[in-house]
């Protein structure tokens, strides 16, 4: 391991499968983010599984036990930091990811709540919620599978963290089934791109939450072009696999009507995987 090489997309292939799957030189099979292929991957597959193991563990484990078991055997990850790729282990990587939504989010301060939805085991609001900015905030999140949110709440209690959980379905009016105060700040991290085409109800879900901002730190097929082999590879990624395609045009398309505001854009700024980087959108109702 080089840390302190200047690494190109050249280098990716030692690191990543994708460029051998998307060239078609490698064997792999799509499966598109369909509301039932989501069920799979999460609830069974995934939090499902890691659940299970956390109900059979013998001590009280923090959400980076849990992370730990995700990444064991990837201890180098090259990974997209705005227009670079640095190489990261999962630990490094993920610290990065979580001071990044934390400088975004306390921009923002003072709101009602922090409230993250499509939450997972809590990867991303746990750490979060220990950060002394947040300290006096109600934090909640709305969770799509009952095996993460079962997790999270298992691991906000090992950290004597109260964080009020309910199902969260970006497929539905709304969104979810439990309430939150007006006035905060919600999140989504890597979840609503699971949505694979949006539509105007996306935006008025959010607008029956009351919130102070919306904050989307999601992956944007609109962000990437043609102009480079990392764009190419990123958009083909993202047609490949069914992820959203129309988040921005979305977005755009409320702030020409006068509906909302975007306060920041900015393209691809993080990714463990260099292929599917977030971008972060901040946005508020007018």
């Amino acid at each position: 391991m080089v840390k302190n090489k200047n690494y190109c997309v050249d280098d990716l292939p030692q690191y990543s499968p994708w460029p051998a799957r998307l060239l078609g030189l490698e064997k792999w099979e799509p499966k598109l983010k369909t509301p039932q292929e989501v069920t799979r991957e999460f609830e069974g597959e995934k939090w499902g599984r890691l659940l299970q193991r956390a109900e059979e563990a013998h001590n009280p484990l923090t959400v980076e036990d849990i992370d730990e078991w995700i990444f064991p055997d990837n201890p180098n990850l090259l990974c997209s930091v705005k227009n670079r790729l640095e190489l990261l282990s999962y630990r490094e990587a993920h610290k990065k990811y979580i001071t990044l939504v934390e400088r975004v989010i306390k921009k923002y301060l003072p709101a009602s709540a922090l409230i993250e939805l499509g939450s997972g085991y809590g990867s991303v609001i746990i750490p979060l919620g220990r950060k002394i900015c947040f300290n006096n905030l109600p934090i909640l999140a709305g969770e799509y599978t009952a095996s993460g949110t079962k997790l999270l709440q298992i691991l906000s209690r090992n950290e004597k963290k109260q964080i009020r959980c309910g199902r969260c379905d970006f497929n539905v009016p709304g969104f979810i089934d439990f309430e939150i105060p007006r006035g905060g700040i919600i999140f989504t991290s890597f979840s609503a791109c699971y949505l694979t085409n949006m539509t105007d109800e996306f935006i008025e879900s959010f607008r029956s939450l009351k919130p102070k901002m919306v904050i989307n730190i999601e992956p944007c097929y609109e962000h990437f072009n043609h102009d480079t082999l990392m764009d190419m590879m990123r958009k083909r990624y993202i047609e490949l696999n069914g992820y959203n395609r129309n988040l921005i045009s979305i977005l755009k398309k409320f702030e020409d009507d006068n509906e909302i505001e975007i306060l920041e854009e900015l393209p691809a700024v993080f990714g463990i995987n260099p292929i599917l980087p977030a971008s972060i959108i901040a946005w508020k109702m007018i």
